[in-house]
C-alpha cells in the first residue's frame, strides 16, 4: 500500500512540473523571410564538417548577444560550449533552424537568448514574445524529452530602455512558464548590468545595445556557476 501511494504520488509530482504549451495571445507572423540568416547556419555547417563538438555539450541559442561573445567557450572552460547564436536573429528563426543548430548536437543543456521580437517593424506582444519562447522548448522536446534548458532573461540595454516596461513584462511571462518545468531554469542578467537603476553604459560598445568584454565578463559571473551545477 504505501509503495503505491509513493507511485501516485511521484506520478503527481511530474504531472505538476510538466510544462504546458497553450498560448496566451493571438499567432504572430514574421513579416521578413524566417531563412534569411542562411548564410550564417551554413557557416556552422561547415565548421561542424572539419569538426563535430561531441554529443552532450551545451548549446548556445538565440540572437548577437551569444554571436558576439567571441569567447565564449574559453570564459565558461571546461564546460563544452557550442556557441550557435546567430546575430539579428528572432524566435522564430530560432524555432525554424532549431534542427540544424540545437536538436543536432544531442546537447545535454541548451541556453535560450533571444532579445530582438518587439524591436521589429512589425508590432510584437510581450505575450507572443512569450509564445514563440515557449514554441521554441516545445520543438526542443520533441528532440530530447529531457534535455535541461536555461532562458536567460532579455537584458537591460540603453537603446531599448525606453521599452522597458514591455522587456520586464516579456520576462515576467517566460520566467512563469520557466517555472512550471523541472528541467528549465531562469537566468536573470539585470541585477549585474544595472547602475543606480538604469543599464550601466560602462559595459555596452558604442551602438548601447551589445556588450563590451565587461559586459560579458558579468554574463560570465551569472551564467558559469549555474550551467557548472548542472555540467
Amino acid at each position: 500500500m504505501k509503495k503505491y501511494i509513493l507511485l501516485i504520488a511521484a506520478v503527481w509530482l511530474n504531472a505538476c512540473h510538466k510544462p504546458a504549451y497553450t498560448t496566451l495571445d493571438a499567432p504572430w507572423q514574421p513579416d521578413y523571410a524566417v531563412d534569411r540568416s542562411e548564410a550564417a547556419i551554413k557557416a556552422f555547417e561547415q565548421s561542424d564538417s572539419r569538426e563535430m563538438p561531441a554529443p552532450g555539450g551545451i548549446v548556445l541559442t538565440g540572437s548577437s548577444s551569444f554571436t558576439k561573445w567571441k569567447s565564449a567557450a574559453q570564459d565558461l572552460a571546461p564546460l563544452p560550449i557550442i556557441n550557435r547564436g546567430f546575430g539579428g536573429s528572432t524566435l522564430p528563426e530560432v524555432i525554424h533552424y532549431a534542427d540544424r543548430t540545437i536538436s543536432k548536437y544531442q546537447p545535454k543543456t541548451v541556453v535560450i537568448y533571444c532579445e530582438n521580437d518587439m524591436f521589429g517593424a512589425k508590432k510584437k506582444t510581450p505575450e507572443q514574445v512569450r509564445d514563440a519562447y515557449v514554441e521554441l522548448t516545445r520543438k526542443i522536446r520533441e528532440k530530447q524529452p529531457d534535455v535541461r534548458i536555461y532562458g536567460v532573461s532579455l537584458k537591460p540595454s540603453p537603446s531599448r530602455w525606453a521599452r522597458r516596461q514591455d522587456v520586464i513584462k516579456a520576462n515576467q511571462l517566460i520566467q512563469d512558464f520557466i517555472k512550471k518545468d523541472k528541467k528549465h531554469g531562469y537566468i536573470d542578467v539585470w541585477p549585474v548590468m544595472l547602475k543606480d537603476g538604469r543599464p550601466d553604459p560602462a559595459i555596452f560598445v558604442s551602438d548601447s545595445l551589445h556588450m563590451n568584454e565587461e559586459g560579458y565578463r558579468r554574463w560570465t559571473k551569472v551564467l558559469k556557476p549555474i550551467l557548472e551545477k548542472t555540467a
